[in-house]
């Protein structure tokens, strides 16, 4: 079971460009987000199934927030 996506650092989130139901490979770009004045790309920790998008564009998260669940 591929791990949950959790913010790296706090941030504001740019975009996402997944939805549950997408299938997604090792490496692939799913969430962008804005810290300290810079974009960061959050990738798929593992090739599967999007199950459930928690982030939303234009949502504060902080350290730790799920973002994205596999399965």
């Amino acid at each position: 079971l591929p791990r949950p996506l959790v913010a790296p650092m706090p941030g504001l989130i740019v975009r996402v460009t997944v939805a549950a139901g997408d299938r997604v490979e090792a490496g692939q770009g799913v969430v962008a987000m804005e810290a300290m004045k810079m974009e960061n790309e959050l990738r798929a920790p593992a090739a599967g199934t999007v199950r459930k998008v928690h982030a939303s564009p234009g949502a504060a998260v902080e350290k730790g927030a799920l973002l994205i669940e596999f399965e």
